[in-house]
Parts: structure tokens; sequence; C-alpha cells
């Protein structure tokens, strides 16, 4: 083969290349846009993360997340299909192409981030692993329940974090995983089992309000382990990253800067770069993202800031009534931090 050939076979690969490297650039946030749906992997074992409620609307943190998604690419909020998903099948399905996004409480970790074909744009709320127990009027510190039977689910990753914990306490605690919560809570209320380790959003729900009247059971004040959590989306689609990255952010940062549903429409005329930024519209940078210039003042005006977002699915405006605590600001004692939004 001359040289004028090799070079001609090789520009014509590279141009194959390219060819195919932008044609699967993005395919995942095209196929959103253009089916006008969102299908989201979501959590539905307690009434925190993904439920029906009285009326037969879905409600909850993770259905709070994908709405906020679908309301900033595709300008509709109700253009969710949840997808109930268990601890197992839901990077599969991710993977598979069969959900769009996954939240379902799923932990942000070395490993999912190492082994699984996921990316995880921004954090956007923290969870917590702890316990629920029977009362115990004497107990003043997890050393009063060494030796203690404790039910969980059968996550890998529940069975791996309490398997630390108990070894790294000597605590002793006698393990018994389950195919389901609801046969751990079974056995937590005939009392075969002395504690139940799980999500602290979980012992919040009604699913463990609602319970026989001679059982008095309480979530224990130790924090296990406190992790990050969001929406994990597939590998290979740069913008649906960053669109959801900058996304989670402008939530966080429109609270630190005071902007709400009620307001947003105020700072029309301001003269705050980051504001300007947040509600203005920036044509260029949205063409390139890929999205309409309104996308993230729309999604603060229906949506809310994150404060709005966290105290309807989490805080005093849900049925859990979780305080914030690490999911509040930095500067009020938080983990969240406001990204800068100058340029």
């Amino acid at each position: 083969m001359t040289k004028k050939r090799i070079f001609i076979f090789f520009f014509a690969c590279s141009v194959l290349f390219l060819t195919c490297a932008e044609a699967l650039a993005g395919a995942d946030m095209e196929r959103i846009k253009r089916s006008g749906v969102l299908r989201c992997g979501v959590r539905t074992t307690a009434e925190a993360y993904a439920y029906r409620d009285g009326e037969g609307e879905w409600q909850g943190i993770d259905i709070e997340m994908c709405r906020a998604i679908a309301t900033a690419l595709i300008g509709r909020g109700d253009a969710v299909l949840p997808v109930p998903v268990n601890h197992e099948e839901g990077f599969k399905l991710l993977e598979e192409g069969k959900i769009d996004v996954l939240t379902a409480a799923t932990p942000w970790t070395f490993k999912t981030d190492m082994t699984k074909q996921a990316v995880f744009p921004a954090v956007f709320y923290y969870s917590a692993l702890v316990f629920l127990g029977h009362y115990d009027p004497d107990a003043t510190s997890m050393k009063d329940y060494a030796g203690k039977k404790v039910c969980l689910e059968r996550s890998p990753f529940l069975i791996r974090e309490l398997d630390y914990y108990n070894k790294k306490y000597e605590l002793d605690l006698k393990v018994m995983s389950l195919p389901e919560l609801g046969r751990a809570k079974e056995l937590l209320y005939l009392k075969r089992c002395d504690l139940i380790f799980d999500r602290l959003e979980t012992f919040h729900s009604d699913y463990f309000k609602k319970r026989p009247a001679s059982v008095d059971v309480v979530v224990l004040p130790e924090i296990v382990r406190t992790y990050p959590t969001g929406a994990f989306i597939r590998k290979g689609d740069p913008e649906l990253y960053k669109a959801v990255f900058w996304l989670f952010n402008s939530l966080i940062k429109a609270e630190a800067k005071g902007i709400s549903s009620q307001t947003v429409d105020d700072y029309q005329n301001t003269r705050d770069r980051e504001i300007i930024n947040l509600v203005g519209g920036d044509v260029e940078t949205a063409k390139a993202l890929g999205v309409d210039p309104d996308w993230l003042r729309r999604t603060i005006a229906e949506r809310g800031n994150y404060a709005e977002i966290y105290d309807r699915a989490l805080g005093d405006k849900s049925p859990l009534k979780i305080k914030r605590s690490v999911n509040n600001l930095k500067e009020k004692g938080g983990l969240l931090v406001p990204f800068v939004f100058n340029e």
C-alpha cells in the first residue's frame, strides 16, 4: 500500500470515528427530549422516596429529583415515568437503557463509581444509615445493644456497612439478612429481631409509623454512616451529565441567593452576574448544552429552590419531618456548598 493510500485510509477511519462519536454524543438526552418522557428508576419500598398520596399523585424525594430534571429538559414536571427498582436491578436497567435516571436512595461510593456503567453528576442530598429498635429506657449507647439480633434487607451495601460497623465497635450483633424490608419489619414487630438497619428516611416514613399499638420502637440516635445520593445516569452522554450537574447545583445556588419560586421573576433587571446566569437565560450556553435558554429559570419557578424541594419531600411540609442537618447550606452548618455561577 502506497503512502498516499495509507494516508487516505487512516483519514477515512478518523472521519468515520468522529462521525460515529458525534452521532452517539447526547443520545440519552436526545431520546428524553424527543420522547417527552423521563423514565426514572425509583425506590417504592417506603413512603419516602416514591409513593402515591391519597389523591393518587406521585410524591417523594425521588419524584422531586426527576420532576426537576424533566422540567429543565422537557419543560414539563409531569413528564416523569416512575419505574420501581430494587437494590439489585437499578444499575442493570440503567445500563440496558430501560431507564434514563436511577435515584432510589442509591449510594454514590468508590465501588459504584469504579464498577458500574453509570456516572453521578451531583449530590442532591445526604442520606444516613441508622437503627430502628425496641425502646429501651436504660440504653445510653450502642454498647447497650451489643449481642442483639439485627434484621435488614438483603442489600450488599447495607450488609457491608453493618458488618464494618459491627466489627469496628465489637458489638457482636447477630445479623439476619432478608429478601425484603417488609419481612424485616414483620420480625421486628414479632420481637424476633431487636433492631432493623436501614436508611433514616425509611424509618421516618408511614411504612414504620403504622404499627401495632403494642409495639414501641424508636429511631436510635446513632448515625452509622452519612452518604451522598442523587441521580445516576448512563455513561457516554456528556450533555446530560452537564445538564443534571448544573441543574442540581443551580437549585442550591438559588437558595443561597434568596431566589425562590415566588421571587424568581423579581430578578429580571438585576446586575448580579450569578443571578443573571440563573434566571436570565444564556442563549449561547443553552445552545451548546442542547436546552432552551429558560431552562433554569423555569425549573426554579415551577419546582422551587433546594430548600423548597427539601421541605416538600423530606422536611416540614412532608410526612417525614426530617430536619435538614447535613442537607443544609454550608454557611448554616450543612454539607451543601453553592457553586460559583459568575461565568
